[in-house]
C-alpha cells in the first residue's frame, strides 16, 4: 500500500490540477469557454430547428449545454467543479451537433475543442470531455428519441468505442505541455518571488531595505491617520562595530550584523518592520505604539544587545546608540526617521550606550543642525581619512611618536559626526546634518583647530602631503562658526557635523 501511495501520489503530483493557474488569468479562461459553450448551445438548438426537428427537440438540444454552463456560470463551487461543468457543456453540445451533421468529417470538431478545454490546465475537465465523447452516441440518442415523433434520426459514425479512445489519448497528450507550463509557473513564481525578495531585503540580514521600509512607513502612516493611533521610529546604531570588522574581519563583522538583526527582530511584534539601513544602522519602525511605550522599547533593544556576542570563539560586547522618535499619521514619516536619526545622534554625543527620545525642548538644546553641502562634507571626511593614514604610517616609520593620541571624548564626537555625515544624501545637497551637543562640538572644534595647525606643520616638513580640498576648508568653516556663533538656538545653532580628525584620532 505504501508503494501504491507512493506511485499516486507521483501521479498526482506530475498531473496538473489547475491549482497553479492564478484566479484572474483562470477567471478570463473561464468566461471564455463559458461564453463559447453558450454560443454552442444556441448554434445546436437554431441548426436542430432548421433540420426539421420538432420544437421540443430543438430546445432540449439547446437547453442542456445552456443548463451547464449557466451552472458552471454561476453555482457557488469550487474552480474544478466550475470547469467541468463548462467543459461538458461545450463538449455536449459539441457531440450534438456531431451526431446530427451526419458527416464523418464532422467529428474533427471534438478533436478541435481539445485545447479549448484544456485552457483549465486541469485534469478534471478533460477526462470529462473523454467520457462524454465515449458515450457520445447516447447523449443525442436519447434527446432526439426524447422529442418524440418526428426527432432527426441518430446518424451512423465511427464505432464510438474508436472514436473515444483516440479523443482520450489526445487529452492525455495534451497533459504533458499543461503539466511542464503548470511547472514553470511554479519556478517562475518562486523566481520572481526570490528577486522581489533580494530588491526589498538586505541580502546579508534578510531584513527590511530602504526601499521596503519607505512604503511600510507609508502604509503605516495612512493606518495610523485612519485609527487616530501613533507611530514610533525607533534608529539604532551600533556603538565600537568599526574596531571589530578592523581587528577580526569583514566576516566576523557580518556575523556580528547577522546575530544583531535577528535580536533587533526578538524585541519586536508581529506587524512591526526592523530594516537595516546603513553599515552597523538599523531602523525600526512600530505602528501602534505611542510615546508611553518608547522607553519601554528602547530598554528592551539595548538589553537585548548588549549581551555578548561569540564570534570566531571569541566573546564580544557591544553597545547601541538609539533615538525615538513618535507620532502620528499627520506626520511625514520621513520627518519621523529624520527625527529618530536626530535623537540617536544625540545619544551617541551623550556618551554612546543609551537612549534619547526626540521632541522639541531637547531639539532646541541638543539636537540642532546646520545646513551642509553634502559633498563637501564627504570632502572634508575624505581628507580627515587621508589624514589618518599618513599619520598611522609617519608614525610606523617611526617620523611621530607612538603615543600621540588626543582626548576620547573628541574621538567620540568626531567618530559621531563622521556618522553623521555618512547619513546625508547623494549630490550636492542642501541637507541638514545633526550636530552634538553645544559643549561637545565646541570642544571639537578648538581640538580641531589644533589639529589642522599640526597638520600644517607636517607637511610643511615633508612628513605627510594630506590637504584639505576648497570644499573640504568650506565644511571646516561653517562646522566652526556653529560652534563659536553666541546666544543662537533651535535648529541651525546646535548639532553635530562631520569633524576632522584631532592628533589623537588620527594616530
Amino acid at each position: 500500500m505504501t508503494v501504491m501511495a507512493q506511485w499516486l501520489g507521483m501521479a498526482r503530483r506530475a498531473v496538473p490540477g489547475g491549482g497553479h493557474l492564478p484566479d484572474t488569468d483562470w477567471t478570463i479562461r473561464h468566461r471564455g469557454v463559458g461564453a463559447t459553450a453558450l454560443a454552442a448551445s444556441l448554434s445546436v438548438a437554431v441548426g436542430t430547428g432548421l433540420s426539421g426537428a420538432p420544437l421540443v427537440s430543438a430546445l432540449l438540444c439547446g437547453g442542456i449545454p445552456v443548463v451547464l454552463a449557466a451552472m458552471g456560470w454561476l453555482a457557488p463551487v469550487g474552480r474544478r467543479l466550475r470547469a467541468t461543468l463548462n467543459s461538458a457543456a461545450l463538449m455536449v453540445a459539441a457531440a450534438i451537433a456531431v451526431q446530427l451533421s451526419g458527416a464523418v468529417e464532422s467529428q474533427f470538431l471534438l478533436f478541435i475543442l481539445v485545447p479549448i478545454v484544456a485552457l483549465y490546465e486541469d485534469w478534471a475537465p478533460l477526462a470529462v470531455a473523454s467520457l462524454i465523447v465515449v458515450g457520445r452516441s447516447g447523449i443525442p440518442g436519447t434527446v432526439l428519441s426524447a422529442s418524440g415523433p418526428g426527432a432527426v434520426p441518430v446518424s451512423a459514425h465511427t464505432d464510438p468505442l474508436v472514436l473515444g479512445s483516440l479523443f482520450a489519448l489526445m487529452c492525455v497528450t495534451s497533459l504533458i505541455p499543461m503539466s511542464v507550463l503548470s511547472q514553470s509557473r511554479v519556478a517562475e513564481r518562486v523566481r520572481l518571488g526570490r528577486l522581489e525578495r533580494q530588491a526589498l531585503h538586505d541580502p546579508l540580514t534578510g531584513l527590511a531595505n530602504r526601499t521596503l521600509l519607505a512604503d511600510r512607513m507609508r502604509q503605516a502612516s495612512e493606518a495610523c491617520r485612519a485609527t487616530g493611533e501613533s507611530i514610533l521610529v525607533v534608529s539604532v546604531d551600533l556603538d565600537g562595530f568599526k574596531p571589530v570588522n578592523d581587528s577580526f574581519g569583514h566576516a566576523a563583522g557580518d556575523a556580528l550584523l547577522v546575530e544583531s538583526a535577528r535580536r533587533l527582530r526578538g524585541c519586536l511584534r508581529p506587524g512591526d518592520t526592523a530594516a537595516r539601513t546603513g553599515g552597523d544602522e538599523f531602523t525600526l519602525l512600530l505602528p501602534g505604539a505611542d510615546h508611553m511605550a518608547a522607553a519601554d522599547v528602547a530598554r528592551r533593544i539595548l538589553d537585548a544587545l548588549v549581551a555578548p556576542f561569540r564570534v570566531n570563539g571569541s566573546e564580544l560586547s557591544l553597545s547601541a546608540s538609539l533615538g525615538l522618535a513618535h507620532g502620528t499619521g499627520l506626520d511625514r514619516p520621513e520627518d519621523l526617521a529624520s527625527q529618530a536619526d536626530t535623537a540617536m545622534y544625540a545619544a551617541k554625543h551623550s556618551g554612546r550606550g543609551r537612549f534619547m527620545i526626540y521632541d522639541e525642548a531637547r531639539r532646541r538644546d541638543v539636537h540642532g543642525s546646520m545646513d551642509v553641502n553634502p559633498d563637501d562634507a564627504r570632502s572634508w571626511a575624505a581628507y580627515l581619512d587621508t589624514l589618518r593614514a599618513e599619520i598611522a604610517a609617519a608614525k610606523a616609520l617611526g617620523l611621530l611618536p607612538e603615543q600621540t593620541r588626543g582626548p576620547e571624548t573628541i574621538r567620540r564626537t568626531l567618530e559621531s559626526l563622521l556618522a553623521a555625515v555618512r547619513q546625508l544624501p547623494p549630490g550636492p545637497g542642501p541637507a541638514r546634518l545633526a550636530l552634538p551637543q553645544a559643549t561637545a562640538l565646541e570642544e571639537f572644534v578648538f581640538h580641531h583647530g589644533l589639529v589642522l595647525q599640526w597638520a600644517d606643520s607636517l607637511v610643511e616638513q615633508g612628513i605627510i602631503s594630506a590637504r584639505m580640498s576648497p570644499g573640504a576648508e568650506s565644511f571646516r568653516s561653517g562646522l566652526h562658526r556653529v560652534a563659536t556663533r553666541q546666544g543662537s538656538t533651535g535648529t541651525g545653532t546646535r548639532g553635530g557635523q562631520q569633524s576632522t580628525e584631532t592628533s589623537g584620532t588620527a594616530g
